[in-house]
């Protein structure tokens, strides 16, 4: 084979263009840069930082890059360590759009990687507004909408990436490995829900609503009625620990109770996703790893909301709580597109592009063992 040939099999890609490493590497970037912002933002609300900056897009007036160091103190540290970053996210998306509409050649990547700009410029707005209007409600949202960024950014690695072009199309393997992939869409609705439920809970302060574990007031079901309540209220009073000894309303420790229940579900269907993945993944190591890897995040993050519940809600678990959420909604999304490109039938513009680069290839050896014959029959003719 040919130099030439060589260059073309390592070169093209589904859609015959050669794939862009700077592309995957941007979207690499940006996926990376998120995880601590993500961290940040959990810790701004668990320590109540989120005013500490009162004005924006200014900080107490000045340019937000200007800033004195000095004056990073208290919760303002937090809170304006977390607008740099997110300012550093930002400028990511940007190069990684810019990147993708100059060097992709599948329309839809272009337009995933806008979504992600969109999306980054939508969770900024988000957070200003948060603090210009002083709005609880675009505080939930913000902290919500984080969680969907993160995983359309992850969504943008995989199809960028080298594996997406080189995956084996096992759509014709016989069984029913749709099933993986649909089970991961469910369990990612699943996740999503309950990091709605959790958000609304931080942000509510409802995350010490039923302080006692693993019942719920000493039983299995918290207060329904006024009664319940007033004697729940009474409980908490009679342990004399300040973390849990403001009274509580009925909509608090309903949704809490909504969260510990929403974690049995999310649990079981993790691990089911876990288990489907790992039997029915047909050894592919790009989804098989991944359903092992979420059983002990699933583990983890259980053994956290405990923690977070028995320690009474200390900011360094409850973020950490907050961000491995995240992370496993992203596994859980990754699985399910991974999933997607082995075992759903892929279009015929895919089979069509992979048609004539296999076919471009066997060209170039043909043309390749052709000079090699010419090149022999001239020789002989010289020896001659």
């Amino acid at each position: 084979m040919s130099t030439k040939a060589v260059g073309l099999k390592k070169g093209l890609g589904a859609g015959g263009k050669s794939p862009s490493r700077w592309l995957h590497g941007f979207c690499l970037a940006t996926l990376i840069a998120t995880f601590p912002l993500i961290f940040l933002g959990g810790l701004v609300t668990s320590l109540g930082a989120g005013l500490s900056v009162p004005d924006w897009p200014n900080s107490y007036g000045y340019n937000m890059f200007l800033f004195p160091p000095s004056m990073w103190v208290g919760g303002i540290l937090y809170e304006h360590t977390h607008r740099l970053q997110g300012t550093l996210v930002g400028l990511l998306a940007i190069f990684q759009c810019v990147v993708a509409w100059r060097t992709e050649s599948r329309a839809w990547v272009k337009w995933l990687c806008t979504a992600v700009l969109l999306s980054v410029i939508a969770q900024g707005l988000l957070g200003g507004f948060r603090v210009t209007e002083i709005s609880l409600a675009l505080a939930i949202l913000h902290g919500i909408f984080a969680q969907i960024v993160l995983g359309t950014m992850a969504v943008a690695c995989v199809v960028t990436s080298k594996w997406w072009r080189t995956a084996p199309n096992l759509s014709a393997g016989g069984g029913r490995p749709g099933r993986v992939v649909w089970l991961a869409m469910g369990v990612a609705g699943l996740v999503v829900l309950q990091l709605v439920a959790g958000a609304m809970m931080r942000h509510k302060e409802a995350g010490l609503a039923i302080p006692d574990l693993p019942l719920a007031y000493g039983r299995l079901i918290p207060p329904t009625d006024a009664a319940g309540l007033a004697a729940a209220n009474s409980m908490r009073l009679a342990t004399g620990e300040s973390a849990i000894a403001k009274p509580v309303t009925m909509y608090k420790v309903w949704l809490h109770f909504s969260h510990r229940v929403g974690a049995v579900v999310v649990t079981t269907g993790v691990l089911a996703r876990a288990w489907l993945t790992i039997r029915r993944g047909r050894g592919q190591g790009a989804v098989v790893y991944l359903g092992w890897l979420l059983i002990p995040m699933i583990t983890a993050q259980v053994a956290l909301g405990l923690a977070t519940i028995y320690f009474r809600k200390p900011a360094d678990i409850a973020t950490v709580h907050h961000t491995l959420g995240a992370i496993l909604l992203m596994t859980v999304v990754v699985l399910g597109v991974r999933a997607g490109r082995l075992f759903w039938a892929r279009s015929a513009e895919v089979t069509v592009h992979a048609a004539r680069a296999a076919g471009a290839e066997e060209g170039m050896v043909s043309a390749d063992s052709s000079d090699r014959g010419q090149s022999k029959g001239a020789k002989s003719l010289v020896t001659a």
